[in-house]
């Protein structure tokens, strides 16, 4: 038992911010093997919170929390430490990457705790994260439907579990659908104005706003949307970039986005029923989500009645649920005919492609044929690895099998312990033909696109396929090998070639994605040219024609504006 007046002292040092004090003094006054589990947990969370706490505070923390968890037993302060633990990883594994040597750890921990405690909602959603972080698609939907089954009402959950399926060919889109049914009652319905209570007929201008939290550097969004909302028709619309990330993030494309909008209202330190009272009190009257459930703290918003018109577009490639979302920004490519049915939002079918990119602030240049100087051909992707699931591991194996003389460069988005991958690859006999690129030693977009010059041949994932990748592959003139798909999200790369007249790399199925591969590897004259083709015309091809978007954009908007409020 701890002594009162040590306890005491301990608190005031802790609520007092003083966490280098807290970890001195129990060390002063406790051994390691003596010291109970609670002062464990407690200078283990000190040495997270301290200012400035370096990768060394941060190992000695994961060592406190184990001590902490091996102490307890079978007590629910070893939840507390289990969880202490993987979000030590999870958060600060993107700057300390040698903490992502660690999840063999917490892994043990987290399979003997479930093991022990059986269902925990706090243990779950933990586990839910740890998983995700080591790539463990089936065991995170596991904990994940654990979670639904149990009547877990965790918005994050939610999300998280509809988002993962994407990654895997086990949901079809009827599943989706029908999950989408559910997913909106874990979002509450917030307080609104009827609109009958609004007089936009004030309005000089339709007034429409573009809803982000990822209006942030040079996010993948900013890319899309900053020349959409620049050539969107300033004589009919007056533009909001509605923020929910804070300005200090603002940088590069973000910064241009903020530039081409007539207004810019930064909402992150506003609950959601305020930041729905200033929208309703702004008198916008087309609200886009540029969200999805990538962001399920957020796009509650989008669950009541906040404008005449609610659309979705870009960030999430499905359908979300909510009754209050109207349409979906798609295009005839992605969403055939027949199946519109299985989205809860009317469509909106683009004449062209459903997303353009606004191309890069740098200077083109054609590079020839990595494999000319090299004599191998390299293949590459930097998309998140996360897509990467085991039949695309099983794909690119066997390609690099037949492809003799050949390797695959991969980089992530965000960081993940490469091992499990190189362990996957292992299995296939390809391990030795896999180079890794570590993105912390890319810090800006130029380091970034400067490795495409790298690749002769970039390889797409299926069925969650890259979007800003194989944009961005084409933009540096590398071809990529996509495959078609069976709906939104596995339909993106079949969009973006067919936008591209580029159907030559694009495969019906990993049969044919193979076949394709190897056939442009071993025939190098004909790749050759078609890189240049990619180089000399893709800029010129909807993918890239922000100008044509905004236009049919807007048509597309004032079909469904005039038919909603007139």
């Amino acid at each position: 038992m701890l002594d009162k007046i040590f306890q005491q002292n301990l608190r005031e040092l802790f609520n007092s911010g003083k966490f280098r004090d807290v970890i001195k003094k129990v060390e002063d006054n406790y051994s390691r093997t003596d010291r109970p589990p609670g002062l464990s947990s407690l200078i283990g969370i000190c040495r997270v919170l301290s200012p400035n706490s370096t990768k060394e505070d941060l190992i000695l923390a994961l060592s406190d929390f184990e001590d902490s968890y091996n102490k307890f037993g079978r007590s629910d302060g070893a939840i507390e430490a289990i969880c202490n633990y993987i979000t030590t990883i999870v958060k600060n594994s993107k700057k300390n990457t040698e903490l992502l040597a660690y999840l063999t750890v917490a892994k043990n921990m987290y399979l003997n705790a479930e093991m022990s405690f059986g269902y925990n909602e706090k243990l779950f959603i933990h586990g839910a994260d740890l998983f995700t972080l080591l790539l463990d698609h089936k065991k995170t939907l596991k904990i994940l439907n654990n979670l639904i089954e149990n009547n877990s009402r965790s918005k994050i959950v939610a999300c998280q579990f509809g988002h993962l399926n994407n990654y895997l060919y086990d949901w079809k889109q009827i599943d989706y659908f029908n999950f989408s049914k559910k997913f909106k009652s874990f979002f509450t319905k917030l307080n609104t104005k009827k609109l009958n209570e609004i007089d936009y007929s004030q309005n000089k201008k339709i007034k429409i706003a573009f809803v982000s939290c990822d209006f942030t550097e040079n996010h993948s969004v900013t890319h899309f949307a900053k020349n959409t909302i620049k050539y969107l028709d300033n004589k009919t619309f007056e533009k909001y970039g509605v923020s929910f990330s804070s300005d200090r993030f603002l940088k590069d494309t973000s910064l241009e986005l903020k530039k081409y909008c007539n207004k810019w209202l930064n909402l992150s330190k506003l609950n959601n029923q305020d930041a729905i009272d200033l929208i309703q009190n702004e008198k916008i009257e087309i609200l886009i989500d540029i969200m999805g459930l990538t962001q399920a703290n957020r796009i509650e918003i989008f669950n009541s009645r906040v404008s005449p018109l609610q659309i979705s577009w870009m960030a999430f490639c499905n359908t979300v649920g909510f009754e209050n979302i109207d349409y979906l920004i798609s295009d005839k490519n992605l969403i055939h005919q027949s199946e519109e049915k299985l989205y809860s939002e009317s469509i909106i079918k683009m004449p062209n492609i459903w997303n353009c990119h606004s191309g890069l602030n740098l200077d083109r240049k054609f590079n020839k044929l990595p494999f000319l100087k090299n004599n191998y051909l390299t293949f590459g992707s930097f998309n998140n690895f996360l897509k990467i699931n085991d039949n695309v591991i099983r794909v690119w194996g066997e390609i690099l099998k037949r492809v003799k003389n050949s390797k695959l460069i991969l980089k992530s988005s965000f960081n993940y312990n490469s091992s499990i991958i190189i362990d996957k690859f292992k299995k296939l006999g390809v391990n030795n033909s896999i180079e890794f690129y570590d993105q912390n030693n890319f810090p800006n977009i130029q380091d970034h696109i400067e490795l495409y010059d790298k690749l002769d041949l970039a390889l797409d994932t299926f069925p969650y396929n890259g979007v800003t990748t194989t944009f961005e592959s084409l933009w540096a003139g590398v071809p990529v090998i996509c495959m078609k798909g069976h709906n939104f999200n596995s339909r993106c790369g079949e969009s973006i070639m067919i936008n591209g007249k580029l159907e030559q790399f694009l495969a019906t199925n990993e049969e044919d994605y193979i076949k394709k591969a190897i056939y442009f590897a071993n025939n190098i004259e004909e790749l050759s040219k078609e890189r240049e083709k990619i180089f000399n015309n893709i800029l010129k091809t909807p993918l890239f024609n922000s100008r044509e978007y905004a236009s049919n954009l807007k048509s597309e908007i004032l079909k469904i504006y005039n038919r909603k409020l007139n």
